[in-house]
């Protein structure tokens, strides 16, 4: 088949799945308030596909079916093909302007990476092999140009107690083997897009005890989304439900992504859709071992620059639109930003230039960069959203909804709300724009986000100190001691 258009996006989209909001059931997700603007702003990401300025740039031809397939699908097996899935992932990037975090290529790149690894899962202790079933399940998402999503959060219980130590046992785990498969019954938090993905890819939920204890916690495997006895309960949807025009909220109308409990009752997984059986130890390891993290992080990495470049443009027109770019207390805080666009940038373009060759010939971005990018993000983009509240001021809560451009007071919203240099039109749909971005219910889940999607940021601080390579910057001390004494004895 190779790639999708967005329209054949939307369709595979309405099949028999469950999803649940608001105490109730949704037939048709691309016809949903509370989910239709994410499923169009991702059919135009299908659509860009085709489209002669982007197609080369998003897809490139399958040497093994001759099929034009989406990039970020593709092993990059030297470090030009890494680059340009780079240039892929930014473009499709700045369409979202960063906020769409799971976008296909997201899990595209992940899955990538395991298909590279597949001698990684052929290891098991129980003596099965799962690398066919990974190179398999790469091509048949790659062929049908499928969107994923993914789950590895255990439920929120009692954080203090190991998965299989708990009172109230309700996480994901293995019920049931037979000679087709096995079945599972739990939850799984937070399936970020689940709603309007094709399949669900079930990763390992990190840490599990490597014991006997843990091993009805440790799998991997992926299933479609309308799977009897999958159900996803969603958050409430940040699209308000009674807005006065689609211009008060331009950025939760088109984004806002889902995220969802993802409930399996006695869900049947086949062998052949299975990566991860009753292993602790490749959970734990799995992502070093493949350089998920590493592709993973790329993606979101990219991404990050696009939001740090939206964010910023957004603070400086803010700025220029009420005329206090020119004083110097905005221009410091305009000028942070600025160089928080260029920091992102110039970690990715270094991990894409010290990108290294794996040990399945497929080529990874350099860790530390991308790592020291992720770690860095997430604290700079609330401050982003600080500048644009700083600099927008009383702003973002005087003006009235777009509506009233078009209603009965038209005439008076036009007089009273002109700033020096737009019309009361113009102002308004800048000033709820920068609301959204930054005060709005969409605001609060995208700084959330950023904070945990790659887990507790103060743990990932600790791994990396832990595992940053410190022995050269040790030996430079050193260095320095040693020279030092054999001035001081020579004096």
């Amino acid at each position: 088949m190779g790639i999708r258009n967005g329209q054949q996006f939307l369709d595979s989209l309405r099949d028999e799945r469950e999803v649940y909001i608001d105490g109730r059931r949704v037939r048709d997700v691309t016809a949903d308030p509370a989910f239709r603007g994410a499923a169009i702003t991702l059919a135009e990401l299908y659509d860009q596909q085709h489209a002669p300025e982007s197609r080369d740039t998003l897809t490139e031809i399958d040497a093994g079916s001759g099929e034009r397939v989406a990039r970020s699908y593709v092993l990059p097996t030297s470090k030009e093909a890494l680059a340009a899935r780079g240039r892929a992932l930014r473009h499709s990037a700045k369409h979202t302007c960063g906020f769409l975090a799971r976008t296909p290529d997201f899990m595209n790149v992940g899955i990538a990476a395991l298909a590279a690894a597949r001698s990684v899962f052929d290891d098991a202790p129980n003596g099965r092999t799962f690398g066919a079933n990974v190179t398999a399940y790469h091509q048949h998402v790659m062929r049908n140009d499928l969107t994923m999503t993914h789950v590895q959060v255990n439920p929120q219980v009692d954080r203090s107690k190991q998965v299989f130590e708990q009172k109230h046992d309700i996480a994901l785990k293995i019920v049931k083997e037979t000679d087709a498969g096995f079945y599972v019954r739990g939850s799984r938090w937070v399936g970020t897009l689940a709603q309007i993905a094709n399949e669900v890819v079930v990763m390992p939920s990190v840490v599990i005890t490597n014991d006997s204890k843990g091993e009805d916690y440790a799998f991997a495997f992926a299933l479609p989304m309308a799977t009897p006895g999958l159900k996803m309960i969603s958050r409430p949807s940040v699209v308000p439900s009674a807005a006065g025009h689609y211009l008060d909220n331009p950025l939760s109308q088109q984004f806002d992504e889902g995220d969802a409990v993802l409930v399996f009752e006695d869900v049947f997984v086949p062998w052949e859709r299975t990566f991860v059986y009753r292993d602790p130890d490749l959970c734990n390891r799995i992502y070093k071992l493949t350089y998920l993290g590493e592709h993973y992080t790329h993606q979101t990495m990219s991404r990050s620059i696009a939001k740090a470049e939206f964010m910023a443009g957004l603070a400086a027109y803010v700025a220029r639109s009420i005329k206090v770019d020119g004083f110097p207390n905005v221009q410091g805080l305009l000028t942070e930003l600025l160089i928080f666009v260029e920091m992102q940038q110039a970690f990715v373009d270094r991990a894409e230039a010290q990108a290294t060759q794996t040990p399945f010939g497929t080529w990874a971005p350099a860790r530390w960069p991308l790592h020291s990018a992720q770690l860095n993000f997430h604290e700079r983009y609330a401050r982003m959203i600080d500048v644009v509240r700083t600099i927008s001021a009383g702003g973002l809560v005087g003006v009235p909804s777009y509506a009233e451009t078009q209603g009965d007071i038209g005439e008076l919203v036009e007089q009273y709300f002109a700033s020096a240099s737009q019309t009361s039109k113009e102002r308004i749909q800048l000033m709820r724009l920068a609301a959204d971005a930054s005060i709005s219910a969409f605001a609060g889940r995208q700084v959330l986000y950023e904070r945990y999607y790659q887990g507790d940021p103060v743990r990932r601080a600790i791994g990396y100190f832990l595992e940053y390579p410190k022995d050269e910057l040790y030996a430079r001390v050193d260095a320095m001691l040693e020279r030092t004494r054999a001035k001081a004895s020579a004096i």
